[in-house]
């Protein structure tokens, strides 16, 4: 296997973007407008003539080194590969990275063990959304504790849901750059029809959660979210992905809680993804 590195700017985005598309395990996290979006500082792995391609971001560890990563919010983002993506092809473009791995994820359960890779299980939590409404809510948990409550939906833009997050989303290093980055997601997303806001309130000008989903590929994938503090913001949370759940019931579509907490509650299925915590790479950070 012939393993390109490639700057961002010297790529073929339509190759790399086909190679994504009709990849045996597809997704909007490898497509070159989500990627340039989180930082346009980016690395492509490309094997042959974009038959396999993997980004990569150049971050410093706490020792001020470089390594090669993905961004803790940004998703799995591959391999991705048209052909069968077997542990020793997952294993060259591990080692080919030009520098020290850390946090890379894959979109993958159950790859853990590859050798020289040190890896841990990630959880995904997903909830298939053919079955009707009313067989869906048979699995919700929540319900017997729930109270009766009417909720507003409440109309947001990109502005006052990045807003919102930002104001109740906890402290974390690189808040600042991810709610900028999300400003950028979702304008594209919008633009190219991917995306919708979600916000939901005691009253119409009273919101107390908030999210933005990405449709692809038969999944509705939360970006992010955020609520008030306390009860009343998990119930406003639960609230607003039942109302969901209620408007997509029955459709081929799949719901990605991407992390979610709640996501047991309504009776989700629990995957991993598998995490590269550390691999070979070429050490030359």
């Amino acid at each position: 296997m012939d393993i390109q590195i490639l700057p961002a700017t010297e790529i073929d985005q339509l190759k790399w973007d086909s190679c994504v598309h009709y990849a045996t395990h597809p997704s909007f996290t490898g497509y070159t407008w989500y990627l340039n979006a989180w930082d346009k500082d980016w690395i492509g792995m490309v094997e042959g003539d974009y038959e396999s391609v993997m980004p990569l971001f150049r971050q410093k560890d706490w020792l001020g080194r470089t390594v090669y990563r993905q961004p803790g919010h940004i998703g799995p983002t591959g391999p991705f590969s048209i052909h069968v993506m077997s542990r020793p092809r997952i294993l060259v473009f591990l080692k080919a990275a030009p520098g020290r791995l850390q946090h890379v994820l894959l979109p993958w359960e159950g790859q853990v063990g590859l050798p020289g890779v040190s890896a841990s299980p990630l959880k995904r939590d997903l909830l298939q959304l053919y079955e009707p409404y009313a067989q869906l809510k048979s699995g919700f948990s929540w319900l017997k504790d729930a109270g009766q409550k009417d909720w507003a939906m409440i109309q947001l833009t990109p502005e006052s849901i990045a807003s919102f997050w930002q104001k109740h989303e906890p402290s974390y290093r690189g808040k600042d750059k991810d709610v900028h980055r999300y400003h950028r997601i979702m304008y594209q997303a919008l633009h190219r029809g991917h995306g919708f806001l979600s916000g939901i309130g005691s009253t119409a000008d009273q919101l107390e959660a908030a999210a933005f989903f990405i449709t692809t590929g038969g999944i509705l994938y939360r970006l992010f979210s955020a609520s008030v503090p306390g009860q009343r913001g998990e119930e406003a949370r639960r609230a607003m992905y039942d109302l969901l759940i209620q408007t997509h019931a029955g459709r081929p579509w799949m719901l990605d809680f991407n992390g979610d907490a709640l996501a047991p509650s309504f009776g989700a299925t629990r995957m991993h993804y598998t995490r590269i915590d550390s691999g070979p790479g070429k050490g030359k950070g």
